[in-house]
């Protein structure tokens, strides 16, 4: 049995938080300290278009992986295996905009830019115990994609062995026990041997799932220039299921947190780089995670 502890990483924004250069900045401080460290991140998304360079990758892998995780094994030089440190990664593409000029709809082309179940084209799952992974395609979105974009999201598809499914289904079956089951049977691989594992939830969600809550010891909530402290998990783990009973799937994010309960305290963030630069603020918060 690990004793490992958890720290749970969340991001107050939907995009561009900092979550992730936070989560190796702090894990690469606590490498330092001599403690060992594994990264977690349960659900992932990246964007074709945004993130070219990790569909790229994706190409050369033969399997669906997001940038947060080419990034842990990049900068923290972490063996495990990619498909445990992350088991679920989405590909998003955006539609064609040539569609919306031509009907002079550019406000529901926008909106469609934010809603990111209409931009899921491509899905992987891995099953942790028995090493196994899946894809998934979703043709009805990638027929709303621009041709030249459609070739090449038909070509990985065709490379990964992608089986047809709806988008709707899939992220259904996301919400249901037997994948946070098989969620936690990646963290409890990623624990053993291990001091801490880092959680990086998804998006601007308090948490991926909310039974990792009992679990989680510390929770960091990045924003620009600042990170937010929780230390009772019991007392979060409250307020986010009574934001859930009222706000339904809002309550899961992270300013409803913030907005219901105040953090224990509140450091100052210097801006991230790829050199990831040290920063004081790790040592605070490794004095926090090993007191």
């Amino acid at each position: 049995m690990s004793n490992a502890s958890i720290a749970l990483v969340s991001g107050l924004l939907t995009y561009d938080s900092g979550k992730t250069w936070f989560v190796i900045g702090l894990a690469k401080s606590i490498v330092e300290k001599g403690y060992s460290v594994a990264v977690f991140k349960p659900i992932a998304g990246h964007n074709l278009w945004s993130q070219y360079k990790t569909f790229q990758y994706s190409v050369k892998a033969r399997m669906l992986l997001g940038e947060d995780v080419g990034k842990y094994i990049s900068y923290l030089k972490l063996n495990d295996q990619p498909q445990i440190m992350n088991p679920i990664d989405i590909l998003l593409a955006p539609p064609d905009p040539a569609r919306y000029i031509s009907n002079r709809d550019l406000i529901s082309y926008l909106e469609d830019l934010e809603n990111q179940f209409k931009q899921m084209v491509l899905a992987r799952y891995s099953d942790c115990e028995h090493g196994t992974s899946k894809h998934y395609v979703f043709r009805s979105n990638i027929a709303k994609l621009p041709p030249h974009i459609q070739r090449i999201v038909e070509k990985l598809s065709f490379s990964v062995e992608a089986e047809d499914a709806s988008a709707e289904d899939f992220i259904a079956r996301l919400r249901s026990a037997s994948v946070e089951e098989n969620i936690d049977k990646c963290l409890s691989k990623l624990m053993q041997g291990k001091n801490l594992v880092i959680v990086e939830s998804f998006n601007d969600a308090i948490t991926p799932y909310i039974r990792l809550l009992d679990k989680v010891a510390n929770i960091f909530v990045v924003m620009p220039t600042a990170v937010a402290i929780y230390s009772d998990i019991v007392k979060v783990k409250n307020v986010v299921i009574e934001n859930v009973k009222r706000f339904g799937e809002l309550g899961l994010k992270a300013y409803n947190l913030l907005q219901h309960l105040p953090p224990d305290n509140v450091m100052g963030l210097m801006p991230r780089t790829s050199e990831i630069e040290y920063d004081t603020v790790f040592e605070e918060l490794i004095k926090i995670l090993f007191s």
